[in-house]
C-alpha cells in the first residue's frame, strides 16, 4: 500500500527543492560576498612569492631535462 498520494510526493519534492534552491543561493551569496571582502591589492609577502617563484623555475628546469617518455624503452609492452 502506498504511504502517500502523487499529489503528497509532488508537493513534498516541491518543498525539498525550494530548500535546496534557498541553500545553494545562500552558499553563492557567502561565496560572491567573501571573495569581494577579500583584499587583492593588501600586501604582498615578497618571500613567499619569491619561493613560489624559485620552485616553479626549479619544476621548468627539471621538465625541460627530463622531457616525457624520455624514460626506460626497456619496459615497453611486447604486445
Amino acid at each position: 500500500l502506498p504511504t502517500m498520494s502523487i499529489e503528497e510526493a509532488g508537493l513534498w519534492e516541491m518543498d525539498m527543492m525550494k530548500k535546496w534552491q534557498e541553500r545553494n543561493a545562500k552558499m553563492v551569496e557567502e561565496a560572491t560576498s567573501s571573495w569581494h571582502k577579500d583584499n587583492r591589492n593588501g600586501p604582498i609577502d615578497e618571500e613567499d612569492d619569491d619561493a613560489a617563484q624559485e620552485k616553479a623555475r626549479a619544476w621548468d628546469d627539471w621538465k625541460d631535462d627530463n622531457p616525457r617518455g624520455a624514460g626506460n624503452k626497456k619496459l615497453t609492452p611486447c604486445g
